[in-house]
């Protein structure tokens, strides 16, 4: 009996090597990313683009935003929660400046991340301005407003090899918080594309 569990030890013990070959190596702690991301504007409302995103319809509305995240922790060893404020300029039909500050929470494992690194982000929670507001985005529900409540889903790719670099896929929302800001159920959202660098 005591044989066979000392048989048993060592069988473990030399696989063990082996199996930390196998696994990913965790990535680096780079607190700190910079962002530049474009987008153009939806007349959809959100959860439309989100239920049928091939269905979505465009407007002659542009937006450039550049962003700066900073990770303040990590719970449950995979959800890094950060913050993060962004600048941005809209071109097209209209022109004006906007800002926002946001939380976020950001889920940085996947059973894929050997092969490719992936992150996803809900930003749930954080203030929005806008300038000068499209009539598009007052037209959606007639109440939206200059300051509402920043909200966005995002989807980041990078290279196991420079995992510092990502590629980012953001649909970036304001509204009212289902009513609770001057009463506007719908804003403005934007489809973006861009890239950040970690630090």
């Amino acid at each position: 009996m005591i044989q066979r569990a000392l048989l048993i030890a060592g069988t473990m013990a030399a696989a063990l090597p082996a199996a930390a070959q196998d696994a990913p190596p965790p990535p680096e702690r780079r607190d700190n990313g910079v962002a530049i991301f474009a987008g153009i504007y939806s007349s959809d409302v959100f959860t439309d683009i989100v239920a049928t995103p091939w269905d979505t319809r465009t407007e002659n509305i542009y937006l450039v935003s550049l962003s700066y995240n900073r990770r303040l922790t990590t719970i449950f060893r995979h959800l890094d929660i950060e913050v993060e404020g962004g600048v941005g300029r809209r071109f097209g039909d209209n022109e004006s400046f906007e800002a926002y500050a946001a939380l976020a929470l950001r889920w940085t494992e996947f059973p894929w991340n050997r092969h490719l690194r992936t992150t996803f982000a809900v930003y749930p929670i954080g203030p929005s301005y806008v300038a000068d507001l499209s009539p598009s985005e007052v037209s959606k529900d007639g109440r939206s407003a200059n300051w509402l409540n920043y909200f966005a889903l995002e989807l980041t790719l990078a290279a196991p090899s420079l995992p510092q670099l990502e590629v980012l896929f953001r649909l970036h929302h304001r509204s009212g918080a289902f009513g609770l800001i001057n009463g506007s159920t719908n804003g403005a959202d934007f489809l973006s594309v861009g890239a950040r660098f970690r630090f």
